[in-house]
């Protein structure tokens, strides 16, 4: 059921009301798919029911018994043609799997013919009719001999029977629905039927429909054949066979091609199949259809919705775009998956049962009682244009497979806003997400820039996957230069922001000049405004966030800084929905600077898919063959806490500002402890992993804490208390502080007090003043706070002691000590953005030493994930690799993208970042560590005594350059930027 989520079983209701148990009525326009044919609890029914309860509920297999034979008889007089003879099942799939053995025995052969796109149910012979992947595929192999082709066009079934039979693979039967309902309700041509059955005669060859959905008066005939007067060879039923009340089905055919089976009766048997009470709820069920005249209401009320549908898709064109079906079987289908979502959760809070389908979001069957009174088909019209009046559709381009098309250009300075195209030219080259980010900020922004002046742009991107059902794939990136390091730096999000702007209508938004008072940029799909937000200056995140909900109403999705972005500490993040943050690089500062409190959005779109059946069973498959295997569930399982077990037995774990790798106390940090006081979890959009972590410690509670604040302020300051860890970790998301660079800085701090260099009153192990001058940093409200916002290289530096701080090209090392793992030192050295372990990610390589093999894994580690980032993948899905990245982007688009493309393009990212950071004044003499890496020895664990030196670090730094095509100088050879496309943008 298309809905906003789950709700109680309905435990009553009368007709086509249904009541759930919370006491809440809804109109049934969905009639249990098919199975309420004759409403709710029709009482003629239940009495029939209830009266052979008193008699016999079962019966023994070994006696005849004469409601079977009554109903047989019934249902002789009423199927199509010579159709006579029957056996009794409970439930769809069963009657189709009877159907096939018959069609075998009779025919002696084995091969079918199915429709593309058909549901026929999910045991294993009828799955192998179905022509859906995403339910095959993790089951293959099937039956052999099935082939399937597209509904509606019976010259592929003729070609089909012909090619089978030219080399001896004779088919048994051609099989299908007389109207597709699990595949969005498609009617076939007026043609069709009268062609099989001309065709099926020819080949010799049995012709099965499928009615157990279209079956007992639900398209306005008794049977959906009836419509074209064409008489099956078999026929299934259930759903609406057993009135609603008792579970039933059927398959039916022929006297002479029932003689098969007469030889050998039990090669077909049920124990409950055809039991009393379903035999006594079908023979009334049959008496209700026929005297209360059903299949002529369907027809009637159907004619009648389908018109008044029709006005409304008038009316609403831009919503609803084609009404089809035949009686009351009805689809309706919308531009996207987003849209019919949006309509079918409409309708469900406004207390109306409807259903999209299997693989389907964009169209909603309308399939209600046959006796349904005129009045309530009126009052659900009347709610469903209530609910298509609230989605007003953005003035968009003609709409892309997977990409908005519109990407959003606001200028703070004059306060124009536009919506442009995207530009198609670099989709193949950059993809999304940090590639397409890069581009679009490196075309526009010099490298000279100042960082916090009105000249520098934010450049907001999703992936083209994002806002889909592919999982980890709804994260946002932000491209600009950073104020912390004077590099162009990257930085992304989880959450569900990026899919909300997708649904308004854009793939990014670029952000340039500077407000002169503090704004908000408020997205409601093509209505885009800058409002005031002089009353929210100085507040935290978490009442940011509070107050743009009471504003734009549930569901907003933001982007907005705390006070430490408002003072433009350079270490500022970006938060969104309480515990989500743009950590690293300063991204909070660069709102700041331009007086941007927030960015909130609201949008009703979707994301256009080139086949949503494809698309699903693409991502389902990757889904439960490579996402949710033991390579990943760590992350569900545990989270990154389970880290500070694993680096601290890897003697990596940075202990006391980074002089040890080993934490004798990690136990009071571990995800051990972490998961004896957690109390819920939370995904992001469309993930399955749910590794947010929510905990509650003496009255503390926050999302997290994660690794990297576990070990950073935790480990680093040595306060080996979670719950103080906790009140850090919240403290820093309302303030807006990245909680690596803040931990790393005032263990810095610490060390400096501790050593004598200067007393900053910060103490290893002592958590008040650890706490307070959290505060004190993001507000500059004490000389120490102002100090600590240096961060740590500028903080060393000034008092001069510069090889104190782990850090590269200004920014905080995180949680991995490269004195353990030399390829994490030269990933940390050579990134774009300093020190960071999301560029690539080495520490459990074979040999964490070994020069040469470092210098190749970082680079390759490097290019893959600059194209996952493009993507807009978690990190977390660790085992995704570019050939199933490419194999889902090519799905969604419907055109080829190769694994070749991805790392290419990771490729060209990579060059096009270094292009910007040496125009921006950056050589390879930054490509470095501190002395605190290079000279000092790591204490305590299994590398106790170890340096990387500087010697190790220029060896595999010289040959990293080698392998990415550049000169010792770290400048990309001509060669290189021909092979990438960017000799045009070297300067």
């Amino acid at each position: 059921m298309a809905q906003t989520g789950p709700t109680q079983a309905g435990v009553s209701g009368q007709g086509s009301i249904l009541v759930d148990a919370l006491d809440r009525e809804f109109l049934d326009a969905l009639g249990g798919y098919g199975l309420y044919s004759y409403g709710i609890r029709h009482p003629r029914i239940v009495a029939a029911v209830k009266a052979q309860l008193d008699r016999s509920p079962q019966y023994s297999q070994e006696m005849l018994d004469p409601l079977r034979a009554q109903l047989a008889r019934v249902l002789a007089l009423l199927t199509p043609g010579k159709i006579q003879y029957g056996f009794f099942a409970n439930s769809g799939t069963e009657a189709v799997e009877g159907a096939m053995k018959l069609a075998k025995l009779h025919t002696g052969r084995k091969g079918f013919i199915a429709m593309l796109r058909a549901f026929h149910g999910k045991t294993l012979g009828a799955l192998s009719l179905m022509g859906k992947k995403v339910f095959r595929a993790p089951l293959l192999p099937l039956l052999e001999g099935v082939r399937h082709v597209p509904f509606g066009d019976a010259a592929a079934v003729e070609q089909t029977l012909a090619a089978a039979k030219a080399v001896g693979d004779d088919i048994a039967a051609v099989v299908a629905e007389p109207v597709q309902g699990e595949a969005g309700v498609v009617v076939p041509p007026p043609d069709y039927w009268p062609r099989l059955r001309e065709i099926c005669n020819h080949y010799g060859v049995l012709l099965i429909a499928d009615e157990v959905q279209t079956g007992m008066g639900r398209t306005g005939e008794i049977f959906g054949v009836d419509h074209w007067n064409v008489a099956p060879d078999i026929i299934c039923l259930g759903k609406a066979l057993g009135g609603g009340v008792v579970p039933m089905s059927a398959f039916m055919s022929t006297p002479a091609i029932w003689e098969c089976m007469e030889p050998n009766p039990f090669m077909h048997t049920t124990t409950t199949g055809g039991n009393p009470l379903a035999c006594a709820a079908a023979l009334a069920a049959i008496k209700v259809l026929l005297e209360e005249d059903l299949a002529g209401q369907a027809k009637t009320k159907g004619a009648y919705m389908l018109n008044q549908l029709r006005q409304l898709q008038a009316k609403y064109p831009g919503v609803l775009a084609e009404v089809r079906g035949l009686g009351l079987l009805i689809g309706m289908e919308f531009p996207t998956d987003g849209i019919g979502y949006k309509v079918a959760a409409g309708l469900f809070s406004r207390g109306v049962l409807t259903a999209g389908t299997l693989t389907n979001a964009k169209t909603i069957r309308i399939e209600p009682a046959l006796s349904v009174p005129q009045n309530i088909l009126a009052e659900v019209l009347n709610r469903l244009e209530d609910v298509l009046k609230t989605i007003e559709l953005p003035r968009r381009a003609q709409p892309m497979n997977l990409y908005a098309g519109q990407v959003l250009h606001v200028d703070l300075t004059t306060r124009a806003i536009q919506s442009q195209p995207l530009n198609l030219a670099w989709l193949k080259d950059y993809i999304g997400g940090w590639g397409l980010g890069v581009r679009y900020f490196y075309d526009r922004v010099d490298p000279q820039v100042d960082p916090l002046g009105p000249d520098n742009a934010v450049v907001i991107m999703t992936g083209p996957l994002c806002g889909t059902l592919a999982p980890t794939a709804s994260r946002t990136c932000l491209v600009s230069k950073s104020p912390h390091t004077g590099t162009i730096f990257e930085s992304n999000i989880g959450g569900a922001f990026g899919p909300e702007l997708k649904f308004a209508g854009y793939d990014g938004i670029v952000v340039t000049g500077r407000a002169d008072r503090p704004v908000y940029l408020r997205i409601e799909d093509d209505q885009v405004s800058l409002e005031d937000a002089q009353s929210l200056w100085g507040q935290g995140i978490f009442a940011t966030e509070e107050w743009l909900a009471a504003a734009m109403g549930p569901g907003v999705k933001s982007l907005s800084i705390g006070p430490a972005g408002e003072n433009l500490i350079p270490y500022a993040c970006i938060g969104s929905e309480a515990y989500r943050q743009m950590g690293r690089g300063g991204a909070g500062a660069l709102f700041g600077s331009k007086k941007l409190k927030a960015i909130a959005c609201k949008g009703t779109g979707g994301v256009q898919v080139a086949d949503m059946g494809l698309f699903w069973g693409k991502i389902t498959q990757y889904k439960e063959s490579n996402l949710l295997t033991d390579a990943n569930l760590w992350a569900k399982n545990d989270g990154t806490p389970m880290l500070v077990d694993v680096t601290n037995e890897m003697g990596i774990h940075p202990t006391r500002n980074f002089t040890a790798g080993f934490n004798p106390k990690r136990h009071a940090l571990n995800s051990e402890a972490v998961n004896a006081i957690k109390i819920g979890d939370r995904a992001c959009a469309s993930c399955p992993l749910g590794c947010g972590n929510f905990t509650s410690l003496n009255g503390v509670q926050v999302e997290g804490p994660e690794y990297e604040t576990l070990c950073l302020a935790g480990s680093n300051c040595e306060v080996n208390d979670l719950e103080q860890v906790m009140r850090f970790n919240r403290l820093c998301d309302d303030l807006g502080l990245d909680t690596i660079s803040t931990g790393g800085t005032i263990g810095l701090a610490m060390e400096l007090s501790t050593s004598g260099v200067h007393d900053f009153g910060l103490k290893f192990g002592q958590a008040a003043e650890y706490l307070a001058v959290a505060g004190e940093i993001a507000g500059l409200s004490t000389p120490r706070g102002r100090d600590l916002a240096l961060g740590a290289a500028k903080l060393g530096a000034k008092y001069g002691a510069a090889g104190e701080a782990a850090q590269a090209k200004g920014l905080e090392m995180p949680a991995y000590d490269p004195r353990g793992s030399y390829g994490m030192g030269l990933a940390y050295a050579t990134s774009e953005r300093g020190a960071c372990h999301l560029r690539a990610f080495t520490i459990l390589a074979d040999d964490p030493f070994k020069l040469k093999a470092m210098a190749r894994d970082v680079m390759n580690q490097q290019n893959r994930n600059a194209a996952k980032w493009s993507m807009c993948f978690c990190d977390f899905w660790g085992s995704v690799d570019t050939p199933m990245m490419a194999d889902m982007l090519s799905t969604g688009l419907g055109r080829q993208i190769s694994a070749e493309d991805l790392n290419k393009a990771g490729e060209r990212v990579w060059n096009l970042i270094r292009l910007f950071n040496l125009r921006a004044g950056f050589t390879a003499a930054d490509d470095v560590l501190p002395e605190k890496m290079t000279k000092q020895a790591l204490k305590n664990g299994p590398h106790d005594g170890r340096v990387l030196s500087a010697e190790n670090l220029a060896e595999m730094k010289a040959l990293y350059y080698h392998l990415r095509g550049w000169d010792a100088d770290g400048r990309p050879r001509k060669e290189k930027l021909r092979e990438l496309g960017l000799e045009n943008l070297a300067g």
